[in-house]
């Protein structure tokens, strides 16, 4: 007998929303490490992605916070290196100093693999 399956989706299953995105591409800047305001250490960089060989440069910030990913990337990883990142995404509304409004995309990276293991 075939069951079938339904999805439901409920506008008060917050507990369970969320965005990620995930690219390939490569590191655009150096490393930036920076130290919270309750000792916490992170690093920020920019990741080059170009989607078509034509097409524009998509420029993307990436904050991470993960110690050990921090370690691997400040000692292996070097401006120009293929790596596949995964983040969570959020936007986030701002106002300038000129009064203007403006969003910003947040990305804070949750997974990564370095073009070492892309290659294999």
């Amino acid at each position: 007998m075939l069951r079938q399956q339904v999805r439901s989706l409920h506008a008060t299953a917050r507990r369970n929303d969320f965005s990620k995105m995930t690219m390939l591409g490569r590191i655009g800047s150096d490393f930036t490490e920076y130290t919270s305001s309750n000792n916490n250490r992170y690093l920020k960089y920019s990741l080059a992605s170009q989607p078509r060989r034509d097409g524009p440069t998509n420029w993307f910030n990436v904050t991470v916070f993960n110690e050990h990913q921090i370690n691997f990337l400040t000692q292996y990883v070097k401006k120009g290196a293929l790596v596949y990142v995964e983040a969570d995404a959020a936007n986030y509304s701002f106002e300038r100093e000129d009064g203007s409004k403006g969003t910003t995309l947040s990305l804070v990276q949750s997974m990564f693999v370095h073009e070492w293991s892309l290659l294999a």
